[in-house]
């Protein structure tokens, strides 16, 4: 049940802290997330000129957008950052 609980509790936290890093990069480096913006636009563009059928890339467009890129790489890296921090916790406590 702890793991359960545990592994809830990391994806939750990790959705918290990409919005939160999503934001704080928003307000602090504009210039910077100006760019991140511009490339999850491009790999927009990259993705619907793989060419699948125009059913699938319809989808694409109405589904993803530039900002739920960013903020699922937002959460992605908060997601490997937490990780990284609780691994040793996690190591120490089953070990003992």
């Amino acid at each position: 049940m702890t793991r359960i609980f545990l592994s809830t509790g990391n994806i939750v936290l990790s959705l918290i802290l990409g919005a939160l890093l999503f934001g704080f990069v928003f307000l602090k480096y504009p210039d910077t997330m100006a760019t991140i913006l511009e490339w999850a636009s491009s790999f927009k563009s990259w993705l619907i000129s793989r060419g699948l059928a125009t059913e699938y890339n319809n989808w694409i467009r109405v589904l993803l957008e530039e900002r739920q890129l960013v903020f699922m790489a937002f959460t992605i890296v908060a997601r490997v950052m937490l990780s990284i921090v609780t691994y040793p916790i996690v190591w120490w406590r089953e070990r003992a």
